[in-house]
């Protein structure tokens, strides 16, 4: 296969993959990591590929475990339990299956809501906290999508130092 055509779809994939950073649907940091992979396996290794692939390995992890150490960091501030950003967690998935985004967003917060009123009792609290679990998983966004584009820029160094 030609480089050059291996590059545009490499390429191409990594756009998308940027775009599922937005679109929870898609596996953003994995469709990334996964061109990357493709790239060196098809175009490639070259001398600092197995370098800058494994510093987008960790970029990748790390993209990864940022949405819930973000999301649980705004519920914390918020003054959520552990128990309601799990409860919260546990219903985002259940509704991203049945409503996608709009669904995920609802299962967050329902979950959190419900969970601190059983806990505290109090409207108000619970109300902050599943407040604070949204800004902190909206936050997510911001970082995964930075950690996205240095993946991305890690990606286009490697390709252009050949």
């Amino acid at each position: 296969m030609n480089e050059t055509l291996i590059t545009i779809v490499a390429g191409v994939v990594m756009l998308v993959g940027l775009a599922g950073v937005v679109l929870p649907v898609l596996p953003g940091a994995i469709l990334i990591w996964g061109a990357a992979l493709g790239y060196g396996l098809l175009a490639g290794w070259g001398d600092s590929g197995p370098w800058l692939f494994a510093l987008i390995t960790l970029l990748g992890l790390s993209g990864l475990g940022a949405e819930i150490w973000v999301t649980g960091t705004g519920a914390k501030m918020a003054g959520a339990s552990v128990w309601s950003l799990l409860a919260g967690l546990g219903l985002g998935l259940v509704g991203l299956v049945f409503g996608s985004l709009p669904g995920l967003l609802a299962g967050l917060v329902l979950g959190t809501l419900a969970v601190e009123y059983w806990r505290r009792k109090d409207w108000d609290q619970a109300v902050k906290s599943s407040l604070g679990t949204l800004a902190g998983y909206g936050l997510s966004y911001g970082v995964k999508l930075v950690i996205g584009l240095m993946m991305i820029a890690a990606w286009v160094a490697w390709v252009a130092i050949g």
